[in-house]
């Protein structure tokens, strides 16, 4: 197999797994990655080494935004090629932590973004673009989980259980987890009623677990971006678990119990990501403290 056919054979399986725009931008930054490097044939293509990965970002004047998008192009090609036995265990693992290096590095320099939170309108309009159909019960169960794309596609019936106060929670074993640690994730609401309103759904949805869940994520991704632009709502699968952890804070949950249900490493993250002063948390916190 040659080199174009390689990277033909990528671009399909990213058609296959991304969405439109993500599958394009991916291709862009690969060919850039490629024609900076010189990389011309089958046999440079698959001795790339974590040198030539360093010297690219070195030769760029692209942003730390914009490198970091390029960085996770270029993983998952590298990824890609593994898989397919294109290069070794050895060589991905030189390119993978060459990679892991630089992002941590551009994260320190990237100006920080905040994950927007769905409104209560932008949920109620999602919903009603879904109802009746799979996907309303996958975005209910990404949306008062919590849970990552990855933890859901290794979810099983058997995941879930019902405590004795009417709480489901979802049990994610440590290879379901992006940190490789597991942990209990509550199917939460922003009230109790709302909450067991939910739980009773999401029950019944899990009886036939497969039925109703069952969806590949390319499928879901894909799906999901296409009805972003159609509804004129900018979102994501991720978006749901955003707006999970912030409502999570809203409701006064302390940030040690925060960082355990989200399933964050470090609680660096959830403060500087999620505690943001708030008008409208400040002021159901005095009126909670009055009431009391």
């Amino acid at each position: 197999m040659n080199f174009m056919e390689v990277l033909e054979l990528w671009k399909r399986n990213l058609v296959r797994t991304k969405s439109e725009r993500t599958t394009e931008a991916y291709v862009r930054h690969i060919r850039n990655f490629l024609e900076t490097v010189q990389i011309g044939d089958e046999e440079s293509l698959l001795s790339v080494s974590s040198a030539q990965i360093f010297k690219y970002v070195d030769s760029t004047n692209l942003g730390p935004t914009s490198m970091l998008a390029n960085l996770s192009a270029l993983k998952h090609f590298f990824k890609f090629l593994l898989r397919r036995e294109y290069i070794d265990r050895e060589r991905f693992t030189d390119i993978e932590q060459a990679i892991d290096e630089l992002r941590e590095e551009l994260n320190t320099k990237k100006n920080p973004t905040y994950p927007k939170a769905l409104t209560k309108e932008e949920v109620e309009r999602i919903f009603g673009a879904v109802r009746g159909k799979r996907y309303e019960k996958v975005y209910s169960l990404f949306l008062y989980s919590g849970i990552r794309l990855g933890e859901f596609e290794n979810l099983e019936k058997d995941s879930f259980y019902l405590d004795k106060s009417g709480i489901l929670w979802i049990r994610l074993e440590p290879h379901m987890t992006k940190r490789n640690k597991g942990r209990l994730a509550p199917v939460l609401a922003p009230d109790r009623k709302e909450t067991y309103e939910v739980t009773d759904r999401l029950l019944k949805w899990i009886e036939n677990y497969e039925e109703n869940f069952s969806v590949k994520r390319g499928v879901l991704q894909v799906y999901t971006d296409r009805l972003s632009k159609r509804l004129g709502i900018p979102f994501s699968v991720h978006s749901f678990r955003h707006t999970y952890i912030t409502n999570l804070v809203n409701s006064g949950f302390p940030v040690e119990v925060v960082k355990e249900f989200a399933g964050h490493s470090n609680i660096k993250t959830t403060i500087e990501t999620y505690y943001k002063f708030s008008q409208r948390r400040a002021e159901e916190l005095v009126k909670s403290f009055l009431a009391g």
